[in-house]
């Protein structure tokens, strides 16, 4: 008694283990009893005994009597507390989980209190933490912004601007608390209670709903009204203008009377291209009639607010255009106004429509729904001008500004902005070539790195490494292939001499030499597309192989950490301005002294790549190969090259840029794979004869198979059937309906009037052994998520691990059983209301529908339903799952365990007592529907052979199944690893698998990935193959 008086602790019973330990330690603490609950006392320990039997009997004072009663057996506070602990830890995980799932989607009621909200969130994380969970004040933060009511998105927002200094939590609570007072303050609201930042946020929102009741106008009260305070200048009396006096009416104010438009507007100057936004305006207005979309007539006047005139209104309609971003908007009931010297959008119609409007210092936005468009800017002269342009305008922009810069004789875009005249942004071939100058030359002169280097035969290859070696004297070692002409001759003696060192690959074995393999490739790929691109003629590949190793060595590359080789190189990062369209159009500069002087002073070339001295250009027609710094692009035109080009018999080298001066010329080189020659001696003669090769799946074959595939069946189609048939189907039908009503799937309810039911169908099978299968499948395309289901995953066991499970059974020694659950996804019972149509043959005509109970085959919740039924079941029986892998439940009976394994309907049982594995294989035979078990040989198609040190897997009948159905058992056999030139080869041109080559190479994987590792290498090479089937 003395405990309680001391401490006031809730018995515990079962709930809030996590809480309740945390105060059970504080006492033992401050006892200095709490290492009684660690460890047992020490029998030889008289003082040790006493503290043991005092921590027992307090122990006991805080435990329900419930409780208390299933730990009959413990005798000492240690061995209950540890009881405890096993009991109750475990579900602290869980009860972890369910808690992260409340916060998460945790929403604030109409109902409840933002206090009583804020309240409810902080216990949540007060239990996560009790649990041990690290949960930081912004996360706290971030649960209560989640999920607000809409009229909190203003606070919201400015809350998620402020600097992260002053986002506490105590400062976010009464902000929310502050908010919601003066929300609930129906008198009035005042902007400076509450002090939020107003440079990024308006708080408008907030106003809309107040409503004046001496003026009926919004966003203020009649408290604050300004009319009611008004006095009349001309009658003496409060509550109206001037303007509005009854007493005292002007003769425009009388006629106004009987318009239909009586709008009024600051007057101003006004600019005629663009609209001036005006908050004084009460209408859009518009003089320019063919801005209209559509036009209706109309008649009213116009007043201005601080002037006597009045214009006349001819029509209202609609004008469709763009403001920032091509954001397109339509302004609506806009009046078109003849005499008006200008455009004017008004304030009070843009909000109207839902948007805020938000001045700045220079700029004007719009925001909707937390988006923020720029709309506007200020002018000199104080107004805000708008950047809505209408369509048709925006129709003939381009045109008008090249007309303009046409008109200025091309002057500069310089020019013509500061004259406030439209500039072009498009490419002028005049101007080019008019106007070409040559390029400033500037103070960082480097040279390239790139060192590719076109041959015309191998034999030049050792007169490229003498240049290449000239130039970079660093060179110590060459990894190269078994070409001859690297180990034999010139090569390898200047290679000797310069002690270099060559490493030559093992012939057959291109992945030793893997980066250049890959480098060859990446290069063919990328001056192939630019020859596809550019139109040029195949001859011109060895010009795109040079520009695409320059542009490869200023790419990123992932091998070498996202560096470019260039910075790896040079230490320094790459200039990418001078970058351009292969194949473009190119402009360069004629010298002066090979021109006269109303001569073009540029020539159209195309550019072919790069060169330290400037750009390669090819003349089209003289045929020949320029370089030059001085030259102008226009990329955004793509060159059709059209012309005709003969290769010319030359003995030409290859185009050495570092050896030509700036405006060089030479012939074109044109490299060609033909003219590649091995200078090798004693080479074999290739033969020449066809080789032929086995047709495994002629189109006889193919069509016979297709023949004696599962035939499918209409329901319809069933009452064609000769009349023996129809009753083999009948019986089939009876039979699903049967399993159907066994397993209570369905209740025939009246559909609500807010709900949709989902249709069914059959599907009917007849196998090739003869036998008909009818199966009811629910149409799960039909179902909504987040209304007939919110998850679908359901785990199944990997085969990593069911490899490692089938060991250990091993090193248990235990009896592994398999079992097949029949029907299992029939099991699973729904969370969610669903209703289906009634079956074809079996509807009662009544109108109502099959409301599911079970999760029917069909439906997208289907595996997961029948997965969490049979995991509570496992869970009942005293197995535990894995964290790591969630198909595996482990019980452990004294020093016995049992292991059980399940992938989708299949299970794998083991253990090494018998007796109890007999006891849950009944007590599973009671829950579900399931086949005899047996003694496991085979699970998943994955034969199972257990000795008595080793453990034997294969999948033999899988490998003899795929090779029948390939057409492949009397194929050769091939020793593996294998080579992977050996596989190159067998592909080569005039070879090809006449056969689903994809299908086989992904048949074969899986059986690598399940229990043939060894052939995963050349399956892979396999798969780089790259055959069209």
């Amino acid at each position: 008694m003395a405990l309680n008086r001391e401490y006031t602790v809730t018995p515990f019973d079962g709930a809030n283990f996590s809480v309740w330990n945390r105060r059970v330690k504080a006492i033992f603490a401050a006892k200095e009893l709490d290492e009684f609950l660690e460890k047992e006392a020490d029998a030889t320990n008289d003082i040790e005994v006493s503290k043991s039997k005092k921590a027992y009997a307090i122990l006991l004072t805080l435990l329900d009597d419930k409780i208390l009663s299933s730990l009959q057996k413990e005798d000492t506070a240690f061995k209950i507390w540890k009881a405890l602990i096993s009991t109750y830890e475990a579900k602290g995980a869980v009860n972890h989980i369910l808690t992260r799932k409340r916060l998460a989607t945790i929403r604030k009621s109409k109902e409840t209190s933002m206090r009583q909200h804020i309240d409810e969130i902080l216990k949540l994380v007060s239990d996560l933490r009790v649990s041990g969970a690290e949960v930081s004040d912004i996360d706290s933060i971030v649960y209560i912004l989640m999920f607000l009511p809409k009229e909190y998105e203003s606070v919201k927002v400015a809350l998620e601007n402020q600097p992260n200094v002053n986002l506490t939590l105590e400062f976010v609570t009464q902000r929310l608390i502050d908010f919601e007072a003066l929300m609930n303050d129906s008198k009035f609201i005042d902007k400076s209670s509450i002090k939020y930042p107003t440079d990024n946020v308006t708080f408008a929102a907030k106003y809309k709903k107040l409503i004046c009741n001496f003026c009926s106008k919004k966003r203020h009260t009649s408290k604050f009204c300004r009319l009611k305070a008004s006095k009349c200048f001309s009658c003496g009396k409060a509550g109206h203008y001037k303007r509005d006096c009854p007493v005292s009416k002007t003769a425009a104010d009388s006629g106004a009377r009987h318009s239909a438009y009586e709008i009024t507007f600051a007057a101003g100057t006004l600019n005629e291209d663009k609209f001036s936004i005006d908050s004084g305006a009460t209408s859009h207005m518009c003089s320019r009639k063919e801005w209209f979309s559509s036009l209706e007539p109309a008649s009213g006047i116009i007043k201005c607010a601080s002037k006597s005139a009045v214009l006349q209104v001819e029509g209202i309609g609609i004008i469709r255009g763009e403001i920032s971003n091509n954001v397109n908007l339509n302004l609506k009931d806009v009046l078109y106004v003849p005499n008006l010297n200008g455009q004017l959008l008004s304030v009070q119609k843009i909000e109207a429509a839902g948007f805020c409007v938000i001045f700045k210092k220079e700029e004007v936005f719009l925001e909707k729904e937390n988006k923020c468009l720029l709309f506007g800017h200020r002018k000199n002269c104080g107004q805000y001008i708008s950047d809505f342009i209408p369509h048709c305008e925006i129709a003939l922009k381009s045109d008008i500004d090249d007309l303009w810069h046409r008109r200025c004789g091309h002057s500069c875009n310089q020019s013509l902005k500061q004259l406030g005249l439209p500039t072009i942004s498009s490419f002028c071939e005049v101007c080019t070539r008019a106007k070409q100058c040559a390029t400033p030359v500037g103070k960082d002169d480097y040279s390239r790195f790139t060192e590719r280097r076109l041959l015309k035969r191998k034999s030049n290859a050792a007169s490229e490494l003498k240049n290449f070696c000239q130039l970079n004297p660093s060179v110590k070692k060459i990894r190269c292939d078994n070409g001859k002409e690297y180990v034999d001759g010139e090569f390898l003696k200047f290679a000797n001499e310069a002690g270099i060192k060559i490493d030559p690959s093992p012939p057959y074995t291109p992945c030793l030499n893997g980066v250049a393999e890959r480098a060859n490739r990446n290069l063919l790929e990328k001056g192939r597309a630019m020859i596809f691109e550019s139109n040029l003629p195949k001859n011109f590949w060895g010009f795109a192989i040079l520009t695409a190793a320059y542009i490869n060595n200023r790419m990123p590359n992932t091998s070498i950490d996202g560096h470019t080789p260039y910075y790896l190189k040079y230490n320094t990062h790459a200039d990418l301005k001078n970058l351009r369209v292969f194949g473009c159009d190119a402009y360069t500069l004629i010298p002066s002294s090979q021109r006269k002087k109303l001569d073009d002073k540029c020539k159209k070339m195309i550019f072919i790549g790069y060169s330290s001295m400037g750009y390669r250009l090819l003349d089209p027609t003289t045929k020949r190969i320029i370089m030059s710094k001085n030259v102008k692009f226009n990329e955004e035109k793509k060159s059709s090259n059209d012309f005709n080009y003969v290769s010319p018999n030359i003995d030409g080298s290859e185009l050495d840029a570092e050896n030509q001066s700036e405006e060089s010329e030479t012939d074109i080189f044109a490299p060609s794979t033909e003219q590649s020659e091995d200078t090798s001696e004693g080479t074999v003669r290739k033969s020449s004869r066809e080789k032929k090769h086995p047709i495994r799946f002629p189109e006889s074959e193919i069509y016979q198979a297709m023949l004696f595939q599962e035939e499918t069946l209409k329901f319809d189609d069933i009452s064609t059937l000769p009349h023996s048939e129809q009753q083999n189907w009948k019986a089939a039908l009876d039979e699903e309906m049967e399993s159907m009503k066994e397993n209570d799937v369905w209740d025939l309810e009246e559909l609500p009037m807010d709900r949709k039911a989902i249709s069914c169908r059959w599907v009917l099978r007849k196998k090739r052994d003869g036998k008909n299968k009818a199966r009811l499948v629910a149409r799960g395309f039909m179902q909504k998520e987040g209304v007939d289901y919110f998850e679908t995953f359901s785990p199944v066991i990997s085969m990593p691990a069911l490899r490692l499970l089938l060991i250990i059974m091993l090193n248990e020694n235990s009896n592994v059983l398999v079992l097949d659950v029949k029907t299992a996804f029939l099991n699973g019972e729904l969370n969610e209301t669903i209703y289906m149509d009634q079956l074809k043959g079996y509807d009662d005509n009544t109108g109502r529908k099959c409301r599911l109970k079970k999760s029917l085959y069909g439906l997208k919740q289907a595996p997961r339903q029948w997965y969490q039924k049979f995991l509570n079941f496992v869970n009942k029986l005293g197995f535990k799952q894995l964290n790591s892998e969630s198909c595996i439940f482990i019980r452990q009976v004294n020093s016995n365990k049992i292991f059980m394994a399940l992938y989708v309907d299949d299970l794998l049982l083991g253990g090494s007592d018998v007796q109890e594995i007999n006891v849950i294989v009944d007590m599973l035979c009671k829950e579900f529907k399931m086949s005899k078990s047996e003694k496991a040989s085979e699970f998943l198609g994955i034969r199972i052979e257990f000795t008595s040190d080793n453990l034997l897997l294969d999948q033999e009948s899988y490998i003899l199944r795929l090779l029948k159905k390939y057409k492949m058992l009397d194929c050769n056999p091939c020793y593996i690893p294998i080579e992977t030139k050996a596989i190159a080869a067998t592909f080569e041109k005039g070879n090809h698998f006449n056969g689903p080559y994809r299908e086989l190479v992904g048949s074969l994987l899986y059986l690598a990935y399940v229990s043939r590792p060894d052939i995963l290498f050349a399956v892979n090479c396999l798969s780089q193959i790259p055959l069209i089937h």
